[in-house]
């Protein structure tokens, strides 16, 4: 890939891009903007005469949570500390290191990569709108408790959103609530779940290797290929170019300098070591290990430049947000908004939205679904779950399955679909931009993002079994080689979805 062709090629495009940020009034928080549902239920589609919910399912993103791990805040103290030390704090600057300690104090009482309290509201909600959009299915009958399977990819957040989803459902639906092999166990521990309702192949499959289990081993390939991918020439040449782009760096520039003097900006910019084995202790050195206490290896991240010190403020600045009750919980909200300009946020969302575009989503063009065929055992069972409804084969009678995951399955997932906003990948000599691309974190994958297909079946004989497909609790179409269901606009005749998605049911 010829990098400076990319700069060429985009350049006109992000100008452009950059004219309509200058005049955006809102900020931008990209994949963790707090979830908002895009539709009233009161407006959706009336279902076909002679119709009947017969089941439904979901993938949803985990709610709104902490910072993941100690990184974004560590970086930016470590940043903020040094400049303190040297006398090149501005005014506006004194204030970081401060509320910076205030963010790292939220994220260890509440605990990294755990929901916040709005987290715990998202999945509340959704649940909530479900069993007041499909009351047929979801009745509540104390003589009849309904099954509804529910997985999760087994991390804490994950089963935390299962959690409270069910919860919030119990007010609504009587549900089987000790059967975990079959339908759902109650959890006693929110970030807790039992074993046998955890499926990593399907919701953690960006880190699980399918050729562990003998179901999944076929799509072992897959799994290595997105790998591979992860460590390209090819995806490291792009991200590159993302953090050369002129309006990249005048940006972290514009930013930085609110907050630090000049001649410390300057230093950020050419004096950083890019070693990786640097010493913090040594006065030019910015790095700390995100490690998990489960996990053997380690993760280091770094700032290296004045652009990575900007990004790990814009980081920081975006968890805030999801994280306001615990920001009030210490006497109010933290204020990150007097750092960075609504323009500013919205270029860092643009390049993280870029970074999650081209690594978990559409991707490019020429690589074959690299990105996005480590769904495709999530979209198998999904369609074998409307498959054996259709038939009246389910193994076990069950109204529902919810399954609780991440922001690297509803991507992929989005982009293997071909739905909204996930329909275009970009040209290998072209750089994504907002200007020539849809693709948006804060559409794609905010905290709680989900998917929900409803099918509906109708007691005439030889009818054909319908679905339709929410995104975000919007009425959304399924990707453009689909037929609708005669007379309808959302509706799909369930033989037609499986005829207009063959490829990407298949393998590879």
């Amino acid at each position: 890939m010829n990098r400076y062709s990319l700069i060429a090629s985009a350049t006109i495009a992000l100008l452009s891009a950059s004219s309509s940020l200058a005049q955006s009034v809102e900020y931008q928080y990209s994949s963790k903007a707090t979830y908002v549902p895009k539709q009233d239920l009161n407006s959706y589609e009336a279902v076909p005469n002679g119709y009947e919910i017969a089941y439904t399912q979901l993938v949803e993103r985990h709610g709104a949570r902490a910072l993941s791990s100690p990184k974004y805040d560590i970086l930016t103290k470590q940043v903020w500390t040094l400049a303190k030390q040297r006398g090149q704090l501005t005014e506006l600057g004194e204030k970081l290191g401060p509320i910076t300690d205030q963010v790292t104090a939220a994220n260890k009482t509440l605990g990294y990569g755990l929901l916040t309290k709005i987290g715990e509201e998202e999945p509340s909600g959704i649940a909530t709108r479900m069993a007041e959009r499909l009351p047929l299915l979801m009745r509540n009958t104390s003589q009849q408790p309904v099954c509804i399977q529910v997985q999760t990819s087994g991390k804490a957040r994950a089963n935390q959103t299962a959690h409270f989803f069910m919860q919030s459902l119990a007010k609504d639906v009587n549900y089987v609530s000790d059967d975990a092999a079959q339908c759902y166990q109650a959890q006693t521990q929110a970030n807790k779940i039992d074993k046998k309702m955890v499926n990593k192949y399907e919701l953690y499959s960006h880190k699980t290797n399918p050729a562990k289990n003998a179901n999944y081993q076929e799509y072992k390939g897959n799994y290595e290929a997105y790998k591979a991918f992860k460590k390209s020439d090819k995806l490291e040449a792009v991200f590159d170019e993302l953090a050369r782009l002129p309006q990249t760096k005048l940006l972290a520039r514009e930013m930085l300098e609110r907050i630090y003097s000049k001649e410390f900006v300057d230093f950020l910019e050419h004096q950083i070591s890019d070693d990786k084995n640097c010493d913090v202790a040594a006065g030019d050195c910015f790095k700390t290990n995100t490690r998990k206490p489960d996990e053997t290896e380690d993760d280091w991240k770094y700032v290296q430049n004045e652009v990575d010190a900007a990004s790990k403020l814009y980081n920081m600045f975006i968890i805030a947000p999801g994280m306001l009750r615990e920001a009030q919980a210490q006497g109010g909200e933290w204020d990150l908004k007097q750092f960075i300009t609504p323009e500013e946020s919205a270029w860092f969302a643009y390049q993280s939205d870029a970074e999650d575009f081209y690594e978990k989503g559409p991707s490019f063009a020429d690589g074959h679904g690299v990105t996005y065929n480590i769904a495709k055992p999530l979209l198998k069972d999904m369609f074998n779950e409307m498959d054996a409804v259709a038939n009246d084969r389910q193994a076990v009678k069950h109204v529902a399955k919810l399954r609780f995951a991440h922001a690297e399955q509803i991507m992929p997932l989005a982009a293997l679909l071909h739905v909204e906003g996930s329909q275009k990948s970009a040209s290998p000599d072209e750089l994504y931009s907002q200007a020539n691309n849809t693709w948006r974190g804060g559409w794609v994958t905010p905290y709680s993002a989900n998917i929900q297909w409803d099918l509906f079946k109708s007691k005439k004989p030889n009818s054909a079994t319908l679905v339709k497909m929410l995104y975000n609790e919007k009425e959304i179409a399924f990707k453009d080689d689909c037929n609708v269901f005669p007379g309808t606009q959302y509706f799909y005749s369930l033989n037609e979805l499986e005829r207009c998605y063959r490829d990407e049911l298949s393998l590879h």
